[in-house]
């Protein structure tokens, strides 16, 4: 509905965020290319960060965006070998012309054999992309500006009715009752949240990590609350019910795909949790690509901290025997109490007690530790 600009004179701002994340995924997402028996495609759009505002001033349609976005891509080589990646693009915005769009190229767990699919995106890929985001602009005025301008000649207070008056009569004391309708399930406005982090150890011993019962237990510091086994359909409770979830997808080594919450969470609201591990033979890492589709607006920095402390932390420190003397965060939804020690050199330990100003800790964690390495 357009508001009340005689002449269209006025400064008049619209907000298309939402309309410009759906326009870039439905014009970017499937983007393809093929070349010499090597593939790669755009698969997803991980997140646009930034504002894109359709104004008006004076009769004439202006758009304002800045925006950044990374998109994930996969591709196969000759050999049919899997390969994956992203691409992020630092800046989409309204005075950037074609030829000067950057793109960021990373393949996840990158080897000299899937080389030939991260030249085929920076080569051909990309091609495809600048030109998909050269109609962007256009789009968002032909989309949005009719709904800031009114069409020449047309009075916008023509088409209300005259007001009727009506005469004054005595106050009516009784109060208005008001009528409140209660829903069966709450509108959950969400968002999408991401993080990646890199183990040294395999994609297959970071995949037990989150289906294995006992190591469950060993870096949740506590026995899970429910925990059905790791197959489609199996419920767990974890963090003494502060994170609870049930298994969609699990697809051994490679990935595993949850409905996820916090505790804090509107009742009964999931999130999906999407964990990829893209293990790296060259330096013997494993990337850990983590998604959160439809995580309540406002909680975004909570899951992220909570992840990072609680499973990303803990599982390296677990699992690569760190001496480590945790304090509890106060700041986080939920806190554990317990300070614990885990070492495989005991004496160590005691001489931290015992000298604590000549005990030498920057002896490098692989030296000191055995076991599994993360």
């Amino acid at each position: 509905m357009v508001l009340h600009n005689p002449n269209n004179w006025h400064w008049v701002n619209k907000d298309a965020s939402g309309w410009a994340k759906e326009y870039l995924q439905k014009n970017l997402v499937g983007i393809s290319v093929e070349e010499g028996g090597v593939s790669a495609k755009v698969d997803k759009l991980l997140s646009m960060d930034g504002d894109v505002d359709v104004s008006q001033r004076k009769g004439k349609v202006i758009t304002l965006f800045d925006v950044k976005v990374s998109l994930e891509y996969s591709g196969k080589t000759k050999d049919d070998e899997d390969v994956s990646g992203t691409i992020k693009i630092p800046e989409v915005a309204h005075d950037t012309e074609e030829d000067e769009y950057v793109f960021e190229i990373e393949n996840h767990a990158d080897s000299n054999s899937k080389q030939p699919v991260k030249d085929l995106v920076r080569t051909k890929l990309v091609a495809e992309i600048r030109k998909a985001l050269t109609s962007f602009a256009p789009a968002l005025i032909a989309e949005h500006g009719k709904d800031l301008q009114h069409a020449p000649g047309v009075n916008p207070s023509s088409g209300f009715p005259k007001a009727t008056v009506h005469p004054q009569t005595k106050a009516d004391t009784t109060a208005a009752k008001t009528t409140t309708t209660k829903t069966g399930n709450a509108v959950v406005n969400t968002t999408t949240v991401t993080a990646s982090d890199e183990f040294r150890t395999t994609a297959g011993e970071l995949y037990s990590t989150f289906t294995d019962p006992q190591r469950i237990t060993a870096f949740t510091r506590g026995a899970p609350r429910q925990f059905d086994g790791a197959k489609v359909g199996g419920k767990f409770a974890i963090f003494d019910g502060n994170v609870t979830g049930e298994f969609v997808t699990l697809n051994e080594p490679k990935q595993i795909v949850q409905k996820w919450r916090l505790a804090q969470w509107p009742e009964g609201h999931f999130s999906t949790q999407e964990i990829n591990f893209d293990q790296n033979d060259i330096d013997g890492v494993t990337q850990m690509r983590v998604s959160w589709s439809g995580v309540p607006v406002g909680q975004e920095d909570v899951t992220k901290q909570n992840w990072d402390m609680y499973y990303v932390r803990s599982i390296k420190q677990t699992f690569g025997y760190v001496f480590l003397l945790l304090s509890p965060a106060s700041h986080l939804p939920f806190v554990f109490s317990t300070h614990f020690f885990r070492v495989t050199d005991s004496p160590l330990l005691l001489d931290c007690f015992a000298n604590p100003l000549s005990t030498d800790l920057s002896v490098p964690q692989q030296s000191r530790n055995t076991g599994i390495s993360y």
